[in-house]
């Protein structure tokens, strides 16, 4: 049998069956009161409780949901889980997301994102968080990821470091020829590393991440993007229809011989469908540029992970 999440709404769940009904075309498979109980004598079963419900089964998009009002203490808890809704086409997310929303809160604004149409997070009146998703139609071609991995002789740790110390990355990021002129982070999620660098011909280019998840020496995931002088977003300086947002993923694994591979992956964030086009015509600009940043950490890991040479001690006289 498959898993069914099973909600307590302490006192509500009939209103709010009642409301998924109407926003989410939900069926009552059954409803027991507690004074249908085969048990009257149990705490929950007073009597100021016989009209609430002690189980209900409801089915919604093919999934079956149970709810309960438990004890009917009037303080409901939804927390650490979501329920994703799947909206047929991007009209029923719109319907679906505004009834949700109302009286409820929006988490994430209904947007398209990098894989799906529309998709937006909320909690509903009564506290549930719901995710509602529109899937890709079928055998339409997904947006191909920009990836490019390096294998770095050096250990993970000096390799993290690189990436997360604004004072080394000062010492490599950005193009060759590229100099960095500002380097500022705040290494953690919500977090942002703020940078400048001058260009080989005199330009200087700013760009921002934004921090999403950090699992140290394995994993960065962040919102990157061009920015200006006071870490506001920009487009792109010389390409206006360049994706906005980039979506950025980076993993540290450890390689035979004390080495470590570093894997990018980029993601057009939001983009519309003028800037997905431009992403995805730019992966071989993108892998030469990538290309070059990652000779440059090369150069940079090879001269880090030298030992340091010990000053000779003076002869005594």
């Amino acid at each position: 049998m498959p898993v069914a999440p099973y909600l307590f709404f302490d006192g509500r769940c009939e209103e709010a069956i009642e409301f998924y009904k109407k926003t989410l075309g939900a069926e009552v498979a059954m409803l027991m009161r507690f004074k249908d109980s085969p048990e009257p004598q149990s705490a929950e079963c007073a009597p100021v409780n016989a009209d609430k419900v002690m189980h209900a089964s409801m089915t919604i998009r093919g999934t079956n949901v149970m709810a309960s009002d438990g004890r009917a203490e009037g303080k409901p808890k939804f927390e650490g889980f979501s329920l994703s809704f799947p909206a047929a086409d991007e009209a029923e997310a719109d319907k679906v997301f505004g009834d949700l929303s109302r009286s409820g809160q929006v988490q994430m604004p209904l947007m398209k994102t990098f894989f799906s149409p529309k998709f937006g997070m909320v909690a509903d009146k009564f506290g549930v968080s719901w995710m509602v998703i529109v899937h890709p139609p079928a055998g339409k071609a997904a947006a191909k990821d920009f990836v490019i991995s390096r294998v770095f002789d050096a250990p993970r740790e000096l390799v993290w470091k690189a990436f997360t110390d604004p004072k080394r990355m000062k010492e490599w990021w950005g193009p060759k020829g590229a100099k960095v002129m500002h380097s500022k982070m705040d290494l953690k999620p919500g977090g942002t590393y703020h940078y400048g660098m001058q260009m080989p011909d005199g330009v200087a280019i700013w760009g921002k991440f934004t921090f999403r998840e950090i699992v140290p020496r394995e994993r960065l995931v962040f919102i990157t993007s061009f920015s200006d002088e006071d870490s506001g977003i920009t487009r792109h300086p010389m390409a206006p229809s360049w994706p906005m947002l980039m979506h950025s993923t980076f993993t540290f694994e450890d390689e035979p011989g004390g080495k470590t591979k570093v894997t990018i992956r980029w993601q057009a964030y939001q983009a519309s469908p003028e800037e997905q086009a431009a992403f995805d015509a730019g992966h071989d600009s993108m892998r030469q540029g990538w290309g070059g940043t990652l000779e440059v950490l090369t150069a940079y890991l090879a001269k880090a992970a030298r030992p340091k040479s010990k000053p000779k001690a003076k002869a005594k006289t």
